[in-house]
């Protein structure tokens, strides 16, 4: 599939990697980019921290979890879709907490997917709603996009809010349902449910910490595509479909999303008019490809040891 993908891209003359060697022309950005790429690894590593505290029973160094993150972006780039990279985050973890089970870090590794997503859909909800007018006076064929967009985000504000004030009322459907169906498995999302609920302050801090990861991945994405199409779009247009594109990087499909990633950011990048979002998606997938795999570095060193 992701093969038939970039054949059909490149035939097409959608896909252009001449565009790639003009990036040379603009070090600035490349190294902005790759910069606000660690420094956003880092602030994911103190996300997923934050829900181990749920369990941890000691203080897992920053840095160890950030060489873990980095590591795990390495797997994502090597393996089909970033799930595979959360795989062996699991398995280092358990080195510096034994007592983590590995259903609750395979629970801590979701939630630490529903926060990141909970950001994005906010960041681009609240984008859209702020500048609707300017975005659709600039680009038209985003109303409908903007739309959607709104309709995610208030999904998302009615989720946190029941965590928030009606928690009582999701244990109790749990228990319920616990005395009825598969009371195993109920028991353990009720304590996982519990140990939510007792850190829910702090997952109101990760959710406002997702809307930034994600505000800084769109960041990135412009600081590479800016020189290219400023004259045609602005950071504003960007921020209302760039985070929805970069969601479906997460699909287990092919590495760091080949093929698929470029398929969709053509189609989004249409909507500004724009017909060569392939071929601006490869700038920001081969800059943070090679990010990623310096994380082969901490990966080697914590081999050795």
């Amino acid at each position: 599939m992701v093969a038939l993908l970039i054949g059909w891209l490149l035939n097409s003359g959608k896909l252009d990697f001449k565009l790639l060697a003009s990036l040379k022309q603009h070090p600035g950005a490349v190294f902005l980019a790759m910069f606000l790429s660690l420094f956003n690894f880092w602030l994911i590593s103190f996300r997923w921290k934050t829900i181990l505290k749920a369990r941890s029973t000691t203080d897992i160094p920053l840095l160890g979890m950030l060489k873990i993150t980095w590591i795990g972006q390495f797997f994502s780039s090597v393996l089909p879709g970033s799930v595979s990279g959360d795989l062996v985050k699991i398995l280092y973890v358990q080195k510096y907490e034994a007592s983590f089970s590995k259903k609750f870090l395979f629970a801590s590794i979701f939630i630490d997917r529903l926060l990141g997503l909970a950001g994005l859909i906010l960041l681009v909800g609240l984008s859209s709603l702020g500048f609707s007018s300017h975005i659709i006076s600039n680009a038209p064929a985003m109303e409908p996009l903007l739309k959607f967009n709104y309709l995610l985000a208030f999904a998302v504000i009615v989720a946190i809010s029941i965590f928030m004030y009606w928690h009582q009322s999701i244990k109790l459907l749990l228990t319920r349902l616990q005395s009825r169906f598969f009371s195993s498995l109920f028991t353990q999302l009720i304590n996982l449910w519990d140990d939510l609920v007792m850190i829910k302050s702090k997952i109101l801090g990760a959710i406002a910490l997702s809307v930034l990861v994600q505000f800084i991945g769109v960041v990135i994405f412009w600081s590479l595509i800016s020189p290219f199409v400023s004259d045609k779009m602005d950071f504003i247009q960007a921020l209302a479909f760039l985070p929805l594109g970069l969601m479906t990087l997460a699909l287990p499909v092919a590495p760091s999303g080949l093929g698929v990633g470029h398929a969709i950011f053509h189609k989004l990048f249409e909507f500004s008019g724009i017909e060569n979002g392939a071929s601006l998606f490869n700038l920001f997938f081969v800059v943070t490809l090679v990010v990623n795999l310096f994380g082969a570095i901490p990966y080697l060193i914590s081999k050795r040891k």
